[in-house]
């Protein structure tokens, strides 16, 4: 069946708002990988059993690729997959003995060891909800070299397998965004040119481009339609290799969506795609050909066969939706599947409501105490000739100090607490010239610990006088400004960089 394309700026707009509904919100992709940085930070330390194997910790799976989709039931979890490489040969370690060297480091860990579980190829970590956290856990997966794939090849454990299994999440991820490189660093700059950054400076994560938001489009179509058959529902590795297989950087979604689908299946039995190979059906992992996606479709035939009863009915959905006579009647053919509520949310947040459907909750935001009481701000104790200009930025840091290790910039978002955030000044003020840094807290909490502050202080790191580091530690609005001294008066001002932590 052909789907045949017609311009509609609206339903792009309708599966865009759909997939950033469906999204992880940012403040718990924040949350995530401060808490996976954490673990990964624990395994590696110094201290470790595991520092003699210059361990390497990462994220893969759809965190790393950014095509993670919110879970349908709030019982359910967000799912962070992580992998430990430890550089062993494997003819010097068993699985059983990886997998426990892992797992003795994390349980030495009190927080840690309590909420840690084994499973079959993996350590889960079951983090509690609270503190504006969804349900979620990560997989921490025990790994050593393969060598037969290097540089990034890995072997992994599996307690029900006598042979290493084989991977290679890092390959994958740099093959994934291989697909999608022109539209995607089309984007990382239009996006850092609307924040006055430069492209380096914006996350990935940051980035959405069509194929990552076809991807969660018909992750979600998948988890509705096999709602009452789990048994036969398609992993996503296979939804997310033939979707990023058939991508061509088209700008639109619902472009790349139409794309994907006939693509798919006109390729449907060759080379690359889902083909027949040596009497096997055969999905192969784009960077390993050896590595077949869809073993399980010849165990349980069933499987193949739900897919592409599946892949029909997506078909069936987008030409329905494309091919409507007007907006209403696109979205009400997409709300049954991909989830009424969620239809009608984004439908309202494109000023084109379709129902009095109750709708998806909007994803949490974080409500911060304003900028409190300042009347213990210190005056600037220098005379102003301000002739020169200063300006701020600031990143975020797991650890003080380790200003190779930026997570993100801060930006007018909150947050959270017990994080490290480094503001840099720029001034053009010739040397020779001294920076001092006000600080100033606001709010219940920091007033209660006596921690207001507003005073000044000298930049904190020694070979770097524009610099100063700072622990998030009290809810609320606070900021930091830098003065530049020179002469005995004060040339410049950066103004106010609020921080709101939540």
């Amino acid at each position: 069946m052909r789907i045949t394309p017609q311009p509609n700026s609206e339903l792009d707009k309708l599966l865009i708002n759909t997939a950033s509904i469906l999204d992880i919100p940012d403040h718990v992709y924040e949350d995530a990988t401060l808490k996976y940085e954490d673990v990964g930070n624990w395994l590696g330390a110094e201290d470790s059993e595991l520092f003699n194997y210059a361990p390497d910790i990462y994220v893969q799976g759809s965190f790393r690729l950014g095509t993670v989709v919110r879970p349908i039931s709030a019982k359910d979890e967000y799912d962070i997959d992580l992998v430990c490489h430890l550089s062993i040969n494997k003819e010097n370690i068993s699985q059983k003995d990886l997998k426990e060297m892992v797992g003795m480091r994390l349980k030495k860990r009190k927080d840690l060891a309590e909420i840690l579980k084994p499973s079959r190829r993996c350590w889960i970590l079951e983090y509690p909800t609270g503190n504006h956290m969804p349900n979620f856990h990560m997989d921490i997966l025990p790994a050593i070299p393969n060598i037969a794939r290097q540089p990034t090849g890995i072997l992994l454990t599996d307690t029900e397998l006598k042979l290493w299994q084989k991977s290679n999440p890092k390959a994958y991820a740099d093959w994934f965004y291989e697909r999608m490189k022109v539209i995607f660093q089309e984007r990382r700059a239009a996006f850092a040119e609307s924040i006055q950054a430069n492209i380096e400076d914006v996350p990935a994560w940051q980035v959405k481009t069509p194929l990552q938001t076809a991807v969660q489009i018909l992750k979600r179509h998948r988890d509705i339609y096999f709602l009452d058959k789990q048994d036969l529902k398609p992993v996503s590795i296979i939804i997310t290799t033939l979707a990023a297989l058939s991508y061509e950087n088209q700008p639109s979604v619902y472009d790349a969506l139409i794309g994907i689908m006939q693509k798919i299946e006109t390729n449907w039995g060759k080379k690359g795609f889902v083909e027949y190979r040596n009497g096997k059906w055969w999905v192969a992992n784009p960077v390993d050909d050896d590595e077949n996606f869809a073993d399980k479709w010849n165990e349980y035939p069933a499987r193949r066969e739900s897919f592409l009863a599946w892949l029909k009915k997506v078909q069936r959905d987008l030409n329905a939706a494309i091919t409507s006579r007007n907006f209403n009647e696109s979205a009400e053919t997409l709300a049954p599947v991909l989830g009424r509520s969620t239809i009608a949310r984004a439908a309202q947040n494109i000023g084109r409501p379709i129902s009095s459907t109750a709708l998806v909750p909007m994803a949490e935001t974080i409500q911060v105490p304003a900028l409190g009481d300042t009347r213990h701000c210190q005056a600037s104790q220098w005379p102003e000739k301000l002739t020169y200009k200063a300006n701020v930025s600031a990143s975020i840091h797991l650890k003080e100090y380790s200003a190779k290790k930026k997570l993100w910039d801060l930006t007018n978002r909150s947050v959270p607490k017990n994080i490290w955030l480094r503001f840099l000044v720029k001034t053009n003020v010739p040397q020779p010239y001294d920076v001092r840094w006000q600080v100033v807290n606001t709010g219940r909490e920091a007033l209660e610990a006596d921690q207001l502050r507003g005073d000044f202080y000298n930049s904190n790191t020694s070979n770097n006088n524009c610099v100063r580091w700072e622990h998030t530690s009290y809810v609320g609005t606070h900021w930091v400004e830098a003065f530049i001294i020179k002469n005995g008066s004060c040339v410049a001002r950066s103004g106010r960089k609020l921080v709101k932590i939540r």
